[in-house]
């Protein structure tokens, strides 16, 4: 917005996700901080509202956690774009939740760490599912309730595992690993300070990668960017 100032959007603990203004923020006698305006910064800002519904006015952004180890790996850093495009894409303005922020805030401190950046994905994207109230259903089969046995179908169109009596519902239904089944549950009953030692199996990893990315184009209806900038690094 003109030479100086910028439109940006924050998601914030206390507000849920914002979109303000700040005005100076390129001129020479700017008070903000650059780095506190790069996507990802954990930053303390302090905004009021204009009269113009729907934008506020940025007055103070104070840099807290840049994530430096986070943008020094190009693989991280598609990762940590990835969980915010993501976040973004499923949440409305002025939707308050602290807990997708502490998601959100957490999964970006695991990322700075040793940990896997594909395992950290995974295990955002369930722990947001669950948050957001869309998890598949995965004890009971989604179209009859019944128990599910043997050689189960996930459907993405119906939200969950299809038993063997019901595989008419949805033909399109395709074979899903009980080891994959098993790390879903796993993650999503466990507290996020306990998630991250969690092992996977390469086959298990593959097909957790595949189905979660599938159940989310078909729920969020959205194609995001940084997913096919993420293909192209990893090819």
């Amino acid at each position: 917005m003109r030479e100086t100032s910028l439109i940006l959007t924050f998601y914030t603990k206390d507000f849920g996700k914002i979109n303000g203004i700040v005005r100076g923020v390129r001129g020479p006698r700017s008070n903000f901080g650059g780095a506190s305006m790069e996507i990802f910064a954990h930053d303390e800002v302090v905004f009021y509202e204009r009269k113009r519904a729907g934008l506020f006015t940025i007055s103070q952004c104070e840099l807290i956690d840049f994530f430096t180890p986070v943008r020094a790996s190009l693989e991280k850093l598609s990762y940590a774009n990835y969980l915010v495009e993501l976040t973004d894409s499923v949440t409305a303005l002025g939707d308050k939740s602290a807990e997708v922020f502490e998601l959100l805030l957490n999964s970006l401190r695991l990322l700075a760490g040793e940990s896997s950046a594909k395992r950290i994905a995974r295990i955002f994207e369930i722990k947001l599912l669950s948050l957001l109230g869309i998890m598949p259903a995965l004890q009971t089969c989604v179209n009859c309730g019944g128990p599910v046995e043997g050689n189960s179908r996930f459907s993405l169109r119906h939200g969950g595992l299809i038993c063997k009596s019901c595989l008419k519902a949805d033909v399109a239904a395709r074979p899903i690993l009980q080891g994959t089944i098993n790390f879903i549950e796993h993650v999503r009953s466990l507290p996020f300070d306990r998630v991250a030692r969690v092992k996977v199996s390469s086959d298990v990893g593959h097909e957790l990668e595949k189905i979660l990315r599938a159940f989310l184009d078909y729920h969020i209806e959205r194609r995001l960017k940084t997913v096919e900038f993420i293909k192209a690094i990893e090819k």
